[in-house]
């Protein structure tokens, strides 16, 4: 498949979600912020309803992690297709269209500082944001999915430094893969010899390397459409049994996707330029809010189900 062919990502509940797996454990420091703690006031606002992105400029203040941060923030689309979609699904499998404000995403800059982006969120007084400086990245999300018993109006606030990744105690190689049939346990060894190197080989590569160089791929189509599919299980532990909040979860979820991929310069050969600007644009979100209801031997990756492997579900 190619990277621009439309493609499903089926969101369901890992071992991460549970309460077993604490935000003490995940994080090395975090701090918590209330509703309350945020100041935001709209500093210009104009005559007429426009799509201009600087026809509407808000400001939010707030202080954490012992810093002082003053966003200056503009309405945005971001990664929502024009076309974009959400559906909640019930056990019968009846979709139901489900609004989203499109006015609550916002994106802009910390003030003060030569080069900032800032990714945020609003709803409710809550804020879920991701904010990138030159020397750190700050995430801020609600706090409820980790500590329930601080409310539905606090978030909890954290450098990216600090998280604890689970492939850092791991002695396996980040691009692993499935290895199948009798010998898959087996450790495979490559073996090197020399080779004299033959100067009418080397040369000849060299023209094919200029020749190559000469035709740099320019990509024309830099968005990847995305439809989005969360199970019940995510539904109820990620999304706190809400739709919206669950939708919002998701698009920013993608939204850091997206950031990382539009920022990756992506090259075949070391002397080429490469291209950059590749990323990701939702179409459509369908949230399930009850298990999908099957027969006898019927087999849906919204059932219920205590265990997944990845290979079943995707199967399914």
């Amino acid at each position: 498949m190619s990277f621009f062919s439309k493609f499903f990502i089926v969101l369901y509940t890992l071992t991460y979600y549970s309460g077993s797996c604490s935000i003490y454990k995940n994080l090395k420091y975090f701090n918590t912020l209330h509703a309350s703690e945020l100041r935001h006031h709209v500093v210009k606002r104009g005559l007429q309803e426009s799509s201009h992105p600087f026809n509407k400029i808000k400001e939010v203040h707030f202080r954490t992690l012992g810093r002082d941060f003053r966003l200056i923030l503009t309405p945005r689309k971001g990664v929502l297709h024009s076309n974009f979609q959400a559906y909640s699904v019930d056990g019968n499998g009846k979709e139901k269209p489900v609004a989203i404000d499109h006015e609550n995403f916002y994106e802009g800059r910390m003030f003060g500082e030569k080069w900032s982006h800032a990714s945020v969120h609003l709803e409710d007084g809550v804020m879920t944001a991701t904010i990138s400086l030159p020397d750190e990245t700050y995430h801020i999300e609600p706090s409820w999915r980790h500590m329930p018993e601080l409310g539905n109006e606090s978030m909890v606030a954290y450098k990216e430094s600090d998280v604890r990744l689970s492939w850092h105690a791991s002695n396996h190689s980040p691009c692993a893969y499935v290895k199948e049939g009798p010998h898959w346990n087996e450790t495979v060894e490559e073996e090197y010899e020399e080779e004299e190197i033959d100067p009418v080989k080397v040369e000849a590569s060299k023209d094919r390397e200029k020749r190559q160089a000469e035709y740099e791929y320019t990509p024309t189509k830099t968005r990847c459409p995305l439809l989005l599919v969360a199970d019940y299980r995510f539904y109820q532990e990620m999304g706190g049994s809400n739709t919206k909040t669950t939708i919002n979860y998701l698009i920013s979820l993608i939204d850091r996707v997206h950031k990382i991929y539009n920022d990756t310069i992506w090259q075949d050969r070391a002397e080429s330029e490469g291209f950059k600007g590749m990323g990701f644009v939702i179409k459509k979100i369908v949230v399930h809010s009850e298990p999908t209801r099957v027969r006898g031997g019927e087999a849906h990756y919204n059932m219920v189900r205590e265990k997944w492997d990845v290979r079943n579900l995707l199967e399914v």
